[in-house]
C-alpha cells in the first residue's frame, strides 16, 4: 500500500520513538510504503514482517537501486547498505507499530468527526451505511476494499485531508489486542459494534472472548464518547460492562423494544430493507432481515452525527453495496451471492433471509466450510446443517472438509438424506444445479472467504 506523508526523515524518528542511524534528518519525505512494488517519489519504506513475506528482505535492493529516500527497520544488518548507497535509515523497536504511530501523528493533524465500526458481521455493510448518511452532510472518509487491519486502517487514514469533515473506519480483527491497537490509532468519537457471534474462535476460544475482543474499540475513545451497540446481540452485557467502565455514553439499536434505536415496523423485499423510525419510511436496496440491524445502526449514527434524517434517508435511497455481500442475480431463477465470507451468525442470518423474503419458493442452499472455528467447527457446521432443515430448504449441497458435518445436523434435524448431497469440486456443484434449476428457483450460496464460493456463482451466471 502507498500513501501520502510530507515530513522530514527526524520527524519519523521523532513519531516513532525510532534512531536515524544513516543519513540527514533533514530530508524531505513526500510517500510512504510497505510495498516494494509500490513505491512513489521521495519514498519512506516501512517494512513489514508478515507470515509469507518479510520486507526487510528487500531494503538492501531498494537502497541499490535507487528506489527508496529513507527506510525504516526493526532488525540489524542494514548499516552499511544504508551508508553506501548514501540512504537515510531510521531504526526502530516495531515497524508495524511504527506505521501505526504515524498514521495516528496524521490523523491528529486534523479534527474530523470519527466513527469507528467493529463487530463479527455487517462491519462493511453498515462502515458503507455510515458513509452514506454522514456524508449528507461532512465530506466523509473512508476505508476501501478491505483495508480493515492493522496496515489498511493506517494507510486510509493517511488519506486523510484538510478537505474531510468526518472519517468512518473499519476495525476487523481475529486475535485479542488488534481492536485496542487500532481503537488507540483511530481515536473514535463514535463508535459502532454490530454484533457479537461465533467468528475467529481458533484466536479466541469463546464467543464471551469475541465480545471482550470487540469491546477494546473502546480503548481509543475519550470519556463521554458515544458507543452504538446491537442490544439483542450475544453477550451485550459483556459490551454493557466495558462501556460502563470506559465512561462513554452506550445507545442501543435492534429490532424488539428495548433498544434505543428500532423501527415502528420493518419489511423485507427482494429489492429493498424499509423501515419506518419515528413516523418515517426509510428504505435502502439492500437484502434480508440482518439489514435491518445495519440500517438501524446507521440511523443511530445519524442521530448522534446530527445528520437530519431526511438527507440521509436521500443518501440511503441511492446505496450501493460492495459486491458477494446477499447480492440478487436474477435470471427468471435467483442466485443469491453472499461468497464474500462466512460464519455462524451469518449463516444463519443469510438463511433466514430467504425464507422471509421467498417463502414459498423452492430453496436450495449451497454451503461450504465456515473458518476459523477451532475446536468447535463441527459443532457450528452442525447448527447450521440443523436450520438448513428446520426452515424447510429443498436441498442442501456441500463443498469442503466440513461437510460431514452440515450433513449430520441436516438429517438429525429431519431433512431427507436425498436432498443432501456432498461435492468434490465447485464445477460439480455448478453443473448439479444448472442441470435442474427451475424458474423461480432460489439458490444461496455462501462459504468463508477462502472457499472462494463465487467460482459457483460465476459458473451459474454465465
Amino acid at each position: 500500500m502507498k500513501g501520502i506523508f510530507r515530513t522530514t526523515a527526524g520527524e519519523v524518528a521523532a513519531i516513532t520513538g525510532g534512531r536515524l542511524i544513516s543519513g540527514s534528518d533533514s530530508l524531505v519525505l513526500e510517500t510512504i510504503t510497505t510495498d516494494s512494488r509500490e513505491l512513489g517519489g521521495n519514498n519512506l519504506f516501512i517494512p513489514i514482517a508478515g507470515e509469507k513475506f518479510d520486507g526487510h528482505d528487500f531494503i538492501q535492493e531498494l537502497f541499490k537501486a535507487d528506489k527508496v529516500s529513507c527506510s525504516l527497520t526493526m532488525k540489524e544488518g542494514f548499516e552499511t547498505a544504508a551508508s553506501d548507497s548514501g540512504k537515510t535509515l531510521i531504526k526502530c523497536d516495531d515497524t508495524l507499530a511504527a506505521l501505526g504511530k504515524i498514521a495516528k501523528f496524521h490523523r491528529n493533524r486534523f479534527s474530523p468527526l470519527t466513527v469507528g465500526i467493529t463487530g463479527t458481521n455487517g462491519k462493511t455493510t453498515t462502515k458503507e451505511l455510515v458513509h452514506a448518511v454522514l456524508s449528507a452532510k461532512y465530506n466523509t472518509l473512508r476505508n476501501t476494499k478491505n483495508y480493515n487491519n492493522e496496515i489498511g486502517v493506517p494507510f486510509t487514514l493517511l488519506q486523510m485531508e484538510t478537505l474531510h469533515e468526518a472519517a468512518v473506519i473499519e476495525m476487523g480483527m481475529n486475535h485479542t489486542g488488534e481492536i485496542e491497537r487500532l481503537s488507540n490509532i483511530v481515536q473514535p468519537d463514535i463508535a459502532v459494534i454490530t454484533n457479537v457471534g461465533a467468528g475467529h474462535l481458533e484466536f479466541l476460544g469463546s464467543v464471551e472472548n469475541v465480545a471482550n475482543a470487540k469491546s477494546e474499540i473502546l480503548s481509543g475513545m475519550k470519556r463521554g464518547s458515544t458507543l452504538i451497540a446491537n442490544r439483542e446481540t450475544e453477550c451485550f452485557h459483556i459490551i454493557e460492562k466495558h462501556a460502563s467502565e470506559h465512561s462513554v455514553n452506550l445507545l442501543t439499536f435492534g429490532i424488539e423494544a428495548g433498544a434505543d434505536f428500532r423501527p415502528d415496523s420493518f419489511k423485507l423485499t427482494r429489492e429493498s430493507v424499509s423501515v419506518t423510525y419515528r413516523g418515517r419510511k426509510i428504505s435502502v436496496p439492500l437484502y434480508g432481515r440482518h439489514n435491518v440491524y445495519n440500517l438501524m445502526a446507521a440511523i443511530a449514527v445519524a442521530e448522534a452525527a446530527d445528520v437530519d434524517l431526511s438527507d440521509a434517508a436521500e443518501k440511503l435511497a441511492l446505496f450501493e453495496n460492495i459486491g458477494g455481500r446477499s447480492e440478487i442475480i436474477d435470471r427468471g431463477y435467483v442466485i443469491i451471492n453472499d461468497t464474500y465470507n462466512s460464519n455462524p451468525l451469518s449463516s444463519l442470518y443469510a438463511l433466514e433471509s430467504v425464507c422471509d423474503v421467498f417463502p414459498d419458493r423452492k430453496k436450495t442452499a449451497v454451503l461450504a466450510d465456515m473458518k476459523e472455528l477451532g475446536e468447535l467447527a463441527g459443532l457450528y457446521h452442525v447448527k447450521v446443517g440443523e436450520f438448513v432443515a428446520a426452515r424447510k430448504f429443498s436441498q442442501l449441497l456441500l463443498f469442503g472438509e466440513m461437510s460431514e458435518y452440515y450433513e449430520k445436523g441436516a438429517s438429525a434435524a429431519g431433512m431427507n438424506p436425498d436432498k443432501i448431497k456432498k461435492f468434490d469440486s465447485k464445477d460439480q456443484i455448478a453443473e448439479f444445479i444448472s442441470s435442474r434449476l427451475c424458474e423461480k428457483d432460489v439458490v444461496l450460496v455462501k462459504g468463508s472467504r477462502s472457499m472462494k464460493m463465487e467460482d459457483v456463482v460465476n459458473r451459474l451466471i454465465a
